[in-house]
């Protein structure tokens, strides 16, 4: 999981680079794995739900979420270096730790893990007051990712413990073909991303399937 987190990262932030595209990167992740989840599913490698009305409109939240954490991810790539992103990113579990004793009922991180934590925090305004690439675009959309993507985690686990799946793959499928959705029209209606498109390059075609499939 972290080798393909940390290569999927890069590989985001590489292709939002050649192509600026990032709801086309976007759509095309999630449908390439809800699809490729479903051709499993039918050749009986792997079990997954069925699409069911009820279910549909318990997910679309978690699916609405889901999309804006991504989508906000991508932006971040866009304006912000990896490195930036990345202090936002550890220092998640601050947060989150305290929304599991405060929602979910869980413990508390202990002495040592809350240490931890604390030199992260650390770390995270340290790197903050000393980035040479600031820009305040860049911050703004990592702030937006930080506060989405917390409370992803927090209703995603409070989903994953009330709606009733037959199997993990239900819950991918369902997440990222109800969150591909809404991205056509971003799309359709962004005139940049259609000029970017028409002018895509072949190596940036390539840098686009290869976060596709990292994706995956």
């Amino acid at each position: 999981y972290m080798l393909c987190s940390a290569t999927l990262l890069i590989s985001n932030k590489y292709a939002v680079y050649k192509v600026a595209a990032p709801s086309f990167i976007l759509f095309s992740q999630l449908m390439g794995t809800a699809l490729v989840v479903k051709l499993f599913s039918s050749l009986g490698k792997i079990e997954c739900d069925p699409l069911e009305k009820t279910k549909v409109k318990q997910f679309m939240p978690v699916a609405l979420i889901f999309l804006a954490t991504i989508f906000s991810n991508m932006k971040s790539l866009q304006y912000a270096n990896v490195e930036t992103f990345m202090v936002f990113r550890f220092s998640t579990p601050i947060v989150v730790s305290i929304a599991d004793y405060l929602f979910l009922g869980r413990k508390l991180p202990s002495t040592r893990s809350w240490g931890c934590l604390f030199a992260l925090l650390v770390g995270a305004f340290g790197y903050a007051s000393t980035d040479s690439a600031f820009e305040v675009k860049g911050y703004t959309f990592c702030a937006v990712w930080y506060c989405i993507f917390c409370l992803d985690q927090i209703y995603l686990k409070h989903v994953t413990n009330t709606v009733k799946m037959q199997s993990n793959w239900g819950r991918v499928f369902y997440s990222n073909l109800l969150a591909s959705l809404p991205l056509v029209f971003t799309l359709f209606n962004d005139p940049e991303e259609i000029t970017a498109l028409k002018n895509m390059s072949a190596d940036a075609a390539f840098a686009v399937f290869v976060s596709v499939a990292l994706g995956v």
